[in-house]
C-alpha cells in the first residue's frame, strides 16, 4: 500500500512510494484526459442536426456532444517517470545491499469512491444526460458524458472545440486507502466542573434582651477545559503532511469532544437557603464536581482514505495527434446530420366539413382518399381504411401513410348526402398534397346566402329590392327575389345545386325613397355567404382640380364650378363654386354615386388676372378626374437681345424699344431695354399671347454714338432673337 509522504512530482505525476517494497511505486496523473483507443483516437462524437420539419417550439435542430474521459498516465510520460525512478531504486538496493537490482513495478490505487462534474456553459445545453456523477473506480476511472444541445450550443461547441484551448472542464472527487506516515498522532481534550457550598445559621431567642442571629455562606463554582494534539515521529514531517494530519485529528477530536461534552452545574435555588421554621441552628454543606475526558491515538500502522481531486480543461480534438504522432482533423470526430429522412417521411391529412349541418340541409358527408390508388390509412378508430363519415363540423377523419418516391400526392372525393332530398353529390377525384383537406360550403353542392341590409338610410329610402342569380353548367339557372326593409333587414337564400359552387353569384338591387324616387343600382357579383346591401351611393368618385399657370405675377383667382351627372339614374349633383388662388391651387372634390363607372363630370371656369382682365373658359366635359385650370396652351412670345456684336469702343449706348399689339383681345405691352459698356449682358423679353397664330411684334433700336451721333433702326418681325449691331438694317 502507498505510503501518503512519500510523494515527488516527476514528469508533472505526483508519484507515491510503497510501504514495504522501496521498488514499487503508484503514479497520480495530473489531470483528466480523453478515453483514447490503440491508435490513440479519442472516444469523441460530435452530431450537428437539423429537424425536416419547423418544430411548435420553434427549434430548427440542434447538436449532440458525446465522450469518455479516463484518468491515467500517458504511457510516453510513464515511461520517463519509471526511467527516473530506476536510478533511484539503483541507489536504494545498493544502500540495502540486495542483489539483484529488483525492476521498477508500478501499483494500483484501490479507491474507495469517487465522483466526477462536468463543467460547461450551461444556457446552451438542452439536457446534460447524467451519468450518475462517478467514474467507473475501475482500471482508467473512464466517465461518460453526453450533452444534447441547443441550436446555439451546437454552433458554439462546433467552433469553441476546434483549434486551441477547450470548452469543457472535468472534476475528479476521488478517495482512496491509504498509509500514513510513521508518526504519532495524540489527541487530548479534559473539562472539570466543581461547585461547593457552604452556609450554617445560627438563631438564639432571648426573653430580656435582644434576639441573635448569625449566619455564614460560602459558595465558590470553578470550571477548567484543556486540549492538546501532538504530532511525533521518528522522521522529519513534510510541513503539508503535519498539516494534514493535524487537521484530521482536530476533526476527529471535535467529534468526540461533541458526544462526550458534560452539562453545566446549577447553584443551590434560593428558596433552599432559608432557615427551615422552628430549627434554630443550620449548616449545609454541598458540593458537585463534574469531570470528562477525550483521549484519541493513531499509530503509524493505521490505514485512511485519503482525497484527491484531480481537474482539468480536456483539450480540444484539434491539438491533439494520434499515436502515429499526425494531427486530428475535426471532420473526423464531427458530422452534420439532416433527420430529413426519406424512408421515414409520412404524409398525414387531416380532413374537415366546414359547414353547419344544424343550418344547412347536409345530412352527412362521406369522404375517401387514395393514396398511389391504394386507401390510405384510417387512424380515426372504426373507420374503415381509407373512408371517413363526416356528420357534424365537429368531426376529424385522421389519414397517413408512408412517401414513396418522394410523392406527397393523393387523390380524394366526397359524398353529400341532403336531408329530405334522394338525390346526392358525388365530386370527382380531385389530387392535392395539402396536409389539411377541408370540404368547404362552397364545396358540398350548396347555394348558402344570407343577404342583410349594410349601409343604408333607412330616414330616406322605404325599402330595397334585390334580384339574386346563380348559373354554372350543369346547374339548373336559379333565381330568387326578395325585399329587404327596416324592420326586415335579412333575408336567408339555400338552394341545393348539386354542384360545387365554382362561380360568383350575380345580384341587382333597387331602391325604392320615401319621396316616391327610385334608383337602379348596378349588377354585381359577389362570392362570399355573408351579402351585405349597402346604399346606392355607396361608390365614391373624386375628381382633383390644379391650378397651373403664374398665380404669383399674373393670376389672381380662378373661380371653378363642376357638375356630375348619372343621366340613366336621373342623378346630378353640383360642386358649388370653388376658387384656385396663390394659396390655395388644388382642391379635390368627393362625392357619392351610384354607379362609379356612368355619369360625366362637366366643368367652366372664370380667370381673373392681376392686371384686371379676365377670361371665360366655357363649359366642358372633363376628360379625366383630373382638371388643369386655367387650360394649358403655352401661348408666349420670348425675344433674346444679342449684345455680343456691339463694340463699345464706337457705341456708347442702345435702346431697344419692344412692342406688341393684339387688338382682338385687348393686348398691347412695351418694354424699353438700356444696354452700356457697364449693362452689356444679353437680355429676353416674355410676352403672353392670347393668340399663339399672333406672334409679331414691333421694334425700335436707338444707336448713340461717341461724337453724339445717333441711328434709329425699326421693323416688324416674328424673330425669336435680335441681334444689335450699329450695321444692322
Amino acid at each position: 500500500m502507498l505510503r501518503i509522504d512519500t510523494d515527488q512530482l516527476i514528469e508533472g505525476v505526483t508519484v507515491y512510494r510503497d510501504e514495504d517494497k522501496f521498488w514499487v511505486f503508484y503514479p497520480l496523473p495530473e489531470q483528466p484526459r480523453y478515453r483514447l483507443d490503440a491508435q490513440g483516437r479519442p472516444s469523441f462524437g460530435f452530431y450537428k442536426y437539423r429537424f425536416p420539419v419547423d418544430r411548435p417550439d420553434g427549434k430548427k435542430g440542434g447538436g449532440f456532444l458525446i465522450f469518455d474521459v479516463e484518468f491515467v498516465v500517458d504511457p510516453a510520460v510513464l515511461q520517463k517517470v519509471k526511467d527516473a525512478l530506476t536510478d533511484q531504486v539503483a541507489a536504494e538496493a545498493q544502500r540495502r545491499g540486495m542483489s539483484p537490482v529488483p525492476e521498477v513495478e508500478f501499483g494500483r490505487f484501490t479507491y474507495t469512491k469517487g465522483t466526477n462534474a462536468l463543467l460547461f456553459p450551461q444556457s446552451m445545453v438542452e439536457r446534460f444526460v447524467p451519468n450518475g456523477g462517478k467514474p467507473s473506480l475501475v482500471g482508467n476511472m473512464v466517465s461518460a458524458f453526453a450533452l444534447e444541445l441547443s441550436p446555439e450550443g451546437a454552433t458554439f461547441f462546433e467552433q469553441a472545440m476546434q483549434s486551441q484551448g477547450g470548452a469543457v472542464s472535468v472534476i475528479y472527487d476521488l478517495w482512496f486507502w491509504a498509509k500514513l506516515p510513521e508518526v504519532r498522532v495524540s489527541a487530548y481534550w479534559n473539562a472539570t466542573k466543581f461547585y461547593s457550598f457552604y452556609q450554617t445559621i445560627d438563631i438564639e431567642w432571648n426573653l430580656w434582651s435582644e434576639d441573635d442571629y448569625r449566619e455564614t455562606l460560602r459558595e465558590q463554582m470553578i470550571q477548567s477545559e484543556s486540549m492538546s494534539i501532538t504530532i511525533d515521529s521518528d522522521a522529519p514531517i513534510e510541513p503539508k503532511v503535519r498539516e494534514s494530519l493535524r487537521s484530521w485529528a482536530q476533526k476527529a477530536l471535535e467529534d468526540a469532544v461533541q458526544r462526550n461534552m458534560i452539562t453545566a452545574i446549577a447553584p443551590v435555588p434560593a428558596d433552599q437557603r432559608d432557615a427551615p421554621d422552628g430549627i434554630e441552628n443550620v449548616t449545609r454543606d454541598i458540593s458537585s464536581t463534574q469531570i470528562s475526558s477525550v483521549y484519541i491515538s493513531f499509530r503509524e500502522a493505521q490505514t485512511v482514505e485519503w482525497n484527491a481531486i484531480p481537474q482539468g480543461i480536456l483539450a480540444n480534438i484539434t491539438s491533439l495527434k494520434d499515436a502515429g504522432g499526425a494531427a486530428l482533423k475535426w471532420s473526423d470526430y464531427a458530422r452534420t446530420i439532416d433527420l430529413d429522412d426519406p424512408f421515414f417521411k409520412q404524409l398525414r391529412v387531416n380532413t374537415y366539413v366546414n359547414a353547419s349541418f344544424d343550418e344547412l340541409p347536409i345530412h352527412s358527408v362521406e369522404v375517401k382518399l387514395l393514396y398511389k390508388d391504394r386507401p390510405m390509412a384510417n387512424l380515426t378508430e372504426g373507420e374503415p381504411e381509407g373512408e371517413v363519415v363526416m356528420n357534424s363540423p365537429d368531426d376529424v377523419g385522421k389519414f397517413a401513410t408512408y412517401v414513396e418516391g418522394d410523392n406527397w400526392k393523393y387523390k380524394y372525393s366526397y359524398q353529400v348526402n341532403y336531408r329530405g332530398v334522394a338525390r346526392q353529390y358525388q365530386s370527382p377525384e380531385i389530387e392535392t398534397n395539402e396536409g389539411t383537406l377541408t370540404i368547404g360550403v362552397d364545396d358540398v353542392g350548396l347555394l348558402d346566402v344570407n343577404a342583410s341590409a349594410g349601409d343604408l338610410n333607412w330616414s330616406e329610402l322605404d325599402r330595397v329590392a334585390v334580384t339574386l342569380k346563380y348559373e354554372d353548367d350543369d346547374v339548373d339557372p336559379f333565381e330568387e327575389q326578395f325585399q329587404l326593409t327596416q324592420a326586415a333587414p335579412n333575408h336567408q337564400i339555400q338552394q341545393v345545386i348539386f354542384q360545387p359552387m365554382r362561380k360568383n353569384y350575380r345580384y341587382q338591387a333597387r331602391y325604392y325613397m320615401k319621396g316616391g324616387k327610385e334608383f337602379q343600382g348596378p349588377e354585381l357579383e359577389g362570392r362570399s355567404r355573408q351579402l351585405y346591401v349597402n346604399d346606392v351611393f355607396d361608390g365614391r368618385r373624386t375628381v382633383s382640380v390644379r391650378g397651373v399657370g403664374d398665380f404669383g405675377a399674373k393670376i389672381s383667382t380662378v373661380f371653378v364650378d363642376l357638375t356630375y351627372e348619372d343621366a340613366g339614374n336621373g342623378y346630378t349633383i353640383p360642386s358649388g363654386s370653388r376658387a384656385l388662388t396663390a394659396a390655395s391651387q388644388f382642391f379635390d372634390w368627393t362625392f357619392p354615386v351610384i354607379d362609379p363607372d356612368a355619369g360625366k363630370i362637366t366643368y367652366k371656369a372664370t380667370v381673373a388676372y392681376k392686371d384686371g382682365t379676365n377670361q371665360d373658359i366655357p363649359e366642358t366635359v372633363a376628360t379625366s378626374n383630373t382638371i388643369l385650370l386655367p387650360p394649358t396652351t403655352e401661348a408666349f412670345l420670348e425675344v433674346q437681345l444679342v449684345t455680343d456684336l456691339l463694340d463699345w469702343t464706337a457705341v456708347k449706348l442702345v435702346r431697344a424699344s419692344m412692342s406688341y399689339a393684339d387688338t382682338a383681345h385687348d393686348v398691347s405691352t412695351a418694354k424699353d431695354f438700356i444696354f452700356s459698356p457697364t449693362n452689356a449682358a444679353s437680355q429676353t423679353w416674355k410676352v403672353d399671347l392670347k393668340d399663339r397664330q399672333l406672334d409679331t411684334y414691333k421694334y425700335l433700336v436707338t444707336f448713340f454714338f461717341p461724337d453724339g451721333r445717333k441711328k434709329d433702326v425699326s421693323h416688324d418681325t416674328h424673330e425669336r432673337s435680335l441681334i444689335l449691331d450699329p450695321a444692322m438694317v
